[in-house]
């Protein structure tokens, strides 16, 4: 289903099936496609990078590819634009700074109301780690 090399477009068929995975997959999706791809896709608004607040927890949003990010934006009505931060960068400073300001990530949310994983940096740094070792 989803490309095992890093490719720049999703088909319709690609994009509708991995809208469709679960949170555990989409999860795994985001930790074995991103290194493969070299970058990670966020969301940029206005004001900065878009966060989800939950209580007094601050999520990012994080996406495997540009179009899974745009499909994410275009489902909510969300204003903004996907941005590409390359897998070095994110895991050598992005991933601390997350820490340090307790902010957790939300792997490749799919709609505001469905289920969704969420990872705290330290753990998505292991996976990454991990999965770069097997």
């Amino acid at each position: 289903m989803f490309p095992d090399t890093a490719t720049a477009t999703l088909n319709d068929t690609v994009l509708a099936q991995a809208k469709n995975l679960s949170a555990e997959d989409r999860q795994m999706l985001v930790i074995s496609y991103v290194p493969k791809a070299k970058e990670i896709w966020l969301i940029q608004g206005t004001e900065g990078f878009v966060m989800l607040e939950d209580n007094d927890t601050t999520r990012l949003p994080v996406f495997p590819h540009n179009n899974l990010a745009q499909a994410w934006l275009d489902d909510n009505q969300i204003t903004g634009t996907c941005v590409a931060v390359p897998f070095d960068e994110f895991t050598t400073t992005w991933l601390p700074g997350l820490t340090k300001n307790g902010v957790e990530l939300v792997m490749f949310p799919t709609s505001a109301d469905a289920e969704n994983l969420v990872m705290t940096a330290e753990e998505l740094s292991a996976e990454f780690s991990a999965d770069a070792s097997a």
